[in-house]
């Protein structure tokens, strides 16, 4: 089984690739070693070897007895599929046939009295339990290190409840994300959340990252959506109710909003939903002469009181630069037009808005938003920035694997920080990334709140002949140490997994790893849930 099939983003019959302009932009911006790039493999090397399963024979009948034997799946290729996510080194390994910390064995209940099933055989015999949802992570959150179960919960899909007089929804967590959007847009709904990951994520892969999605400035974080949950833990079954507020002490639930099943399995949820007409957004963007006064209009804009973009995104220079050149702008008449009014390459910086709900409110909104980037010198360049951004706004994922097949790594780091220190943040992690050679860094906000951002790092550079892996884990964790030092969160909405526990402790402190460790043993006394480092937990 070629590995491509075990790594490749989304659809395997999809394969974006790049015009020749923007093709030679990128060989000359990121010069690649021929010999190295002739030799690098595309995804055509058959998968390595796999540590042989340690489930017994015993279990494996239990297994069966409880799904079917057709959703207990013992080969390489599952196996390695549903241990690795989206994190750049696990995609560069797979690439020459390595997929180490494998799970011994997937399966894929059909209901939650089956995860309950598992669950039981699992602690009785103390083996590890992973909850697999779409395979998109990016913090080695799939990984196996003490081997043990995959569970593959896509089976459980049923949209179980519409409830338009609550305005709530009511799902299994293997649910993907545009059958529930199409579900509610066929009864004038959306969920408002969006991910990058929108086409190859569920709802309880959104829950279990804490994720957001790029209209979260309007429609709020998972958290924010999040209403109510069930969830399947190796002490019992947790079940919340889907109230509007309460005042019943800490909202439970909330426990298991960003720990990647290392908790429990969850199975279920209530997510509030908001009604829908895309005829009725209003959409706009600014270009900027520099960053700061991007920035500056954002902060006044979220902070002012008349409402808020849904969709709100800024392009720092470098990205907006990189933006022209890929597209083909670069040089035409629209770029030398804001050339001469004083729009610079590599100064100026673009801005992305849309507006939902009722017609007048989107309307009044972008209005007043256009008066304040006015006043901090932004020119309008319309509505069709925005449009084309959003033809292209999951389809881009796939331009990874055709970057890494000319030899080209790219990857990505996001954080939340407040406005005070947005800015040097910016500065001194750029200052950072750009110090390596042949180094692009592009950086956007994508979600906005009244008292700070997200900051959301991509870096470009050639791949090295030598030492690939070493040298990205020394250069990737200079990054996250610059954004730590500087007044950054460890993640905004991509959550923390293994890539970033190693932080855990200094992120919430002795005592909030020991509060965390305290509940992971109240739920799973046995620590069989996703151990091996997850979040910190040992």
């Amino acid at each position: 089984m070629q590995t491509r099939t075990i790594y490749k983003w989304g659809s395997p019959d999809v394969e974006e690739k790049l015009p020749e302009h923007t093709l030679k932009f990128l060989e000359k911006q990121f010069p690649v070693d021929k010999e190295f790039k002739a030799t690098l493999p595309k995804g055509e090397l058959p998968l390595n070897s796999l540590k042989k399963s340690k489930i017994s024979q015993t279990t494996l009948t239990k297994l069966k007895q409880i799904v079917g034997k057709d959703y207990v799946s013992l080969d390489d290729t599952s196996r390695a599929r549903h241990s690795i996510g989206k994190f750049y080194t696990e995609i560069y390994k797979a690439r020459f046939g390595e997929v180490s910390d494998v799970v011994d064995v997937v399966v894929s209940p059909k209901n939650e009295q089956e995860v309950i099933e598992i669950i039981a055989v699992a602690n009785a015999g103390k083996i590890p339990v992973i909850p697999y949802g779409a395979g998109s992570t990016v913090t080695k959150a799939l990984q196996a290190p003490k081997g043990g179960i995959s569970l593959d919960l896509s089976r459980l899909n049923r949209i179980i409840e519409f409830n338009a007089i609550d305005s709530t929804v009511t799902v299994e967590a293997g649910v993907y994300g545009p059958v529930l959007e199409k579900h509610l847009n066929d009864r004038g709904y959306t969920c408002g959340h969006f991910p990058q990951s929108f086409e190859f994520s569920t709802v309880g892969g959104w829950i279990a990252a804490k994720g957001a999605g790029q209209a979260s400035t309007g429609y709020g974080k998972i958290e924010d959506i999040l209403l109510s949950l069930t969830a399947i833990t190796p002490s019992g079954k947790f079940e919340s109710k889907a109230y509007p507020a309460a005042s019943i002490g800490p909202d439970l639930f909330r426990l298991f909003l960003g720990t990647e099943g290392s908790f429990g399995v969850i199975t279920k949820a209530t997510l509030k939903i908001r009604k829908y007409h895309p005829e009725n957004s209003a959409k706009g963007s600014f270009i900027f002469k520099n960053f700061e006064k991007a920035v500056e209009t954002m902060r006044d804009v979220m902070q002012a009181g008349f409402g808020k973009p849904h969709f709100f995104r800024i392009q720092d220079p470098e990205e907006t630069d990189i933006s022209f050149q890929m597209s083909g702008l670069h040089g035409g008449k629209e770029d030398l037009f804001l050339r001469f009014i004083g729009y610079k390459p590599m100064e100026r910086s673009l801005m992305h808005i849309i507006v939902d709900g009722d017609p007048a409110y989107a309307k009044e909104v972008l209005k007043k938003i256009k008066k304040i980037a006015k006043r901090n010198g932004g020119f309008s360049t319309g509505e069709s920035p925005v449009n084309k951004w959003l033809h292209q706004r999951y389809s881009s994922a796939y331009l990874r694997d055709y970057l890494m097949d000319e030899g080209i790594r790219i990857d990505t780091l996001e954080t939340a920080v407040s406005w005070s220190n947005l800015h040097e943040l910016w500065e001194k992690t750029r200052a950072y990334i750009k110090s390596h050679e042949n180094t692009s860094c592009m950086v956007h906000i994508s979600h906005a709140y009244e008292n700070g951002a997200n900051l959301y790092f991509i870096f470009l550079s050639p791949m090295g002949k030598k030492n690939e892996v070493t040298d990205f884990v020394k250069f990737h964790k200079g990054i996250i140490d610059s954004i730590h030092k500087h007044g950054g969160s460890l993640s905004h909405h991509h959550g923390i997994g293994r890539m970033l526990s190693p932080w855990m402790e200094q992120e919430v402190g002795k005592e909030g790893l020991r509060i965390l460790s305290s509940v992971k043993k109240t739920f799973d006394p046995k620590g069989i849930m996703n151990p091996g480092g997850l979040l910190g937990l040992k």
